[in-house]
């Protein structure tokens, strides 16, 4: 990893307070030259989760509970059992031995406090997880627009992007993907690449996440902003000198001249610590998921209180906020999770359509081996998901069995931080799908340019916001090799298909065939004098409020 990749750090800490106060973590990302510091309150149906997660492991015992007697006897908490509903909820990636979750029992039987405690740690309420991570300074799409390579953008390279999407698009879809910018990139070739060459470098660099829990001193995160920050006098560049300067350690002045109780112009240690002792916030949000009345689930996130000076925030709908501290990008994206329900119903369907290879309707011999083998998402599980035991698994058993571990993983909250680094793509894709459409790269010059800090009319890497986009989800099903919000350990670099505008009539969704939002010239399919009447701001694209009137 190149010396110049941010790093993020993720410390969340439980409140000691009230019990409401269980709803609460924070997260501290090591941007280049300060850290920004995140508070999330996250509720689900009115409940913190910490209260909420529980019910979820209720809905596992009714899982377990092969006979229905409404308790569990040792065999049927099986240690490789609940093992294999951990590598199910977190995926392969997760290590969890079974040994672990060996739950003592009283005249023979598990309590359901007893597993609540077990699963705590492994599939808990709360889980903080690395998504993508830049391997460079600038991104793909900066090449490509740095015409003359001298690492500066001007107005007319910029302009090069909207001219030349055709040569870029190279499916001809009218939309720039991530994958069309780097088309021969393997992601399986490069992590084996990375693992094999820089193993001991990355081992040896700053974590990009540590996790700080209750009670836990705060020594460690400050000796980590201490490795971090650290570059050395003046007069003595790249030696550290164990304190931070205002100038390598750019926190509000204020909060930096109370924490230095020596008044020496720097931070030590200790004088980090107490920082740290006073619960700095650059923002704070509250995170909502609840279910409405046909048990659509919905998301919404909201800015907690007050933003301080300086911080700068933009909406881009109930679930979309995108927040500006200094150089700082940080994008926050909630998931209410139906979108990886429906793929996991999707892929588990069409696994046992698969596996039905004599198409008798249901899974026996050794199409249920095949389902129940390592590797398999239901490997280890066939027998819970065959309730009846008669060596035969049907689809309407299939399909119970998916909707309680669905019902389960609403219960947990999962955060995945990406740090997209100086990534002028993640910037302007605006909806989060991995993709450029027409109306994104119209914005390109506007928005790029208005990150000329020295008005010199030319965009440099340092000038351009450095990015992170962090994903609030609940309803994962990791082992499924889903995820909603592209993960590293699973996800793999292709392209994520966008649901399209849900707005608009039906004549507009439908040819809306690229799914970007809009109907552009190409895909409208009535006459040209049509198209210009509905496109009213003459921007050659009917979005589509455009197309309701």
């Amino acid at each position: 990893m190149s010396p110049a990749t941010v790093f993020l750090a993720i410390a969340f800490a439980t409140s000691l307070g009230d019990k409401a106060e269980s709803s609460q973590r924070e997260l501290v990302f090591l941007a280049e030259d300060r850290p920004v510091f995140l508070r999330m309150r996250t509720t689900l149906g009115g409940q913190s989760f910490e209260q909420a997660w529980p019910d979820s492991i209720r809905a596992l015992v009714t899982c377990l509970d092969r006979d229905g007697d409404g308790k569990l006897s040792k065999k049927e908490a099986d240690k490789d059992v609940l093992a294999a509903f951990v590598r199910l909820a977190n995926g392969p990636a997760a290590v969890q031995t079974a040994g672990n979750l060996d739950l003592p029992t009283k005249d023979g039987f598990v309590s359901t406090d007893a597993l609540i405690e077990a699963l705590r740690a492994p599939i808990g309420p709360f889980r903080v997880q690395l998504g993508q991570r830049v391997s460079g300074r600038t991104d793909a799409l900066f090449e490509h627009l740095d015409q003359d390579k001298d690492g500066q953008l001007t107005r007319r390279e910029l302009g090069v992007i909207a001219g030349s999407l055709r040569r870029l698009d190279l499916d001809d879809n009218e939309v720039i993907s991530a994958d069309e910018l780097e088309p021969f990139n393997n992601p399986a070739a490069f992590a084996r690449a990375e693992n094999a060459n820089n193993r001991r470098e990355r081992y040896l660099a700053l974590p990009p996440v540590v996790e700080i829990v209750a009670g836990e001193s705060s020594l460690r995160l400050a000796r980590l902003l201490l490795k971090k920050y650290d570059k050395g006098r003046d007069d003595t560049p790249g030696r550290p000198d164990g304190k931070l300067s205002l100038s390598e350690f750019a926190i509000d002045p204020e909060s930096f001249a109370a924490a230095d109780s020596n008044s020496d112009g720097s931070l030590n240690v200790e004088e980090l610590r107490k920082y740290l002792a006073g619960s700095p916030v650059d923002i704070a949000v509250n995170v909502a998921f609840s279910s409405g009345a046909d048990n659509k689930s919905t998301a919404k996130v909201t800015v907690d209180g007050t933003l301080p000076k300086g911080v700068k925030v933009r909406e881009h709908g109930d679930g979309e906020m995108e927040f500006a501290v200094g150089r700082v990008r940080l994008d926050i994206h909630v998931d209410a999770g139906d979108a990886t329900a429906a793929n996991v119903r999707r892929v588990l369907t069409r696994r046992f359509e698969v596996a039905d290879s004599n198409k008798s309707g249901y899974l026996e011999g050794k199409e249920l081996a095949a389902e129940n083998a390592a590797g398999a998402p239901l490997a280890g599980l066939t027998s819970l998901v065959d309730r009846d035991g008669d060596g035969k698994l049907y689809p309407k058993e299939l399909s119970d069995f998916t909707d309680r571990q669905l019902e389960a993983a609403k219960g947990r909250v999962v955060v995945t931080a990406s740090d997209l680094g100086r990534a002028i793509f993640g910037i302007l894709d605006l909806d989060r799908d991995r993709r450029l459409g027409a109306r994104e790269v119209m914005r390109t010059v506007d928005r790029v340019m208005s990150w000329d800090a020295d008005g010199d009319d030319r965009v440099s890497a340092e000038e351009i916001p450095y990015h992170f986009r962090v994903t609030i989800s609940r309803g994962e099903m990791s082992g499924m090799g889903i995820e909603g919000n592209n993960a590293i350990v699973l996800r793999s670099m292709s392209s994520i298909p966008s649901s399209g505008s849900t707005s608009g009539p039906e004549w507009f969704r439908k040819m809306d065939r690229n799914r970007d939002g809009d109907v552009s010239r190409r895909e409208f399919l009535g006459p040209r004098e049509a198209f210009d009447r509905l496109d009213r701001d003459k921007d050659g694209l009917i979005d589509p409020e455009e197309a309701g009137k």
